[in-house]
């Protein structure tokens, strides 16, 4: 019983994978082609940029995800809107997509972890090969 929380848990679907749901065997109307752009647009920048301490990624990024987790419903492109108009659950996609970016998150911790480690091993052996100064210094 304790599991059946996650009986109702899908898997995180990634933007190509999305597309192709919408995209087989039926041809949107152009306005929703438009509003699976913008959505698949801002999944992508959120995924893409969510570690970018740079300027211009941060700002698509801080962007994307405050559109995509703004619960305001008046503008005809809002998320809640689009989600309703394509027939997707936002809470699942909101879900799946902070799920996704914690686990980014946690592979990018253990990347710079593993790459310190290697910096500092490849410090100490340039310290060993560092030729002595001539003149007897």
């Amino acid at each position: 019983m304790e599991n059946s929380g996650r009986l109702f848990e899908g898997d995180v679907v990634a933007p190509d994978q999305f597309l192709e749901i919408f995209t087989k065997g039926r041809s949107l109307v152009p306005e929703k082609e438009l509003m699976l752009a913008i959505l698949s647009d801002a999944i992508e920048c959120i995924l893409k940029y969510c570690e970018e301490p740079i300027p211009l990624r941060e700002k698509l990024f801080r962007e994307a995800y405050d559109w995509l987790f703004e619960d305001d419903d008046k503008e005809p492109f809002a998320f809640l809107n689009l989600c309703e108009t394509l027939n997707l659950n936002p809470s699942y996609l909101r879900r799946g997509l902070l799920q996704k970016m914690r686990e980014r998150s946690v592979d990018a911790q253990r990347a710079a972890g593993n790459r310190a480690i290697r910096l500092r091993r490849l410090a100490s052996v340039t310290k060993l090969r560092q030729p002595r100064a001539i003149g007897g210094r």
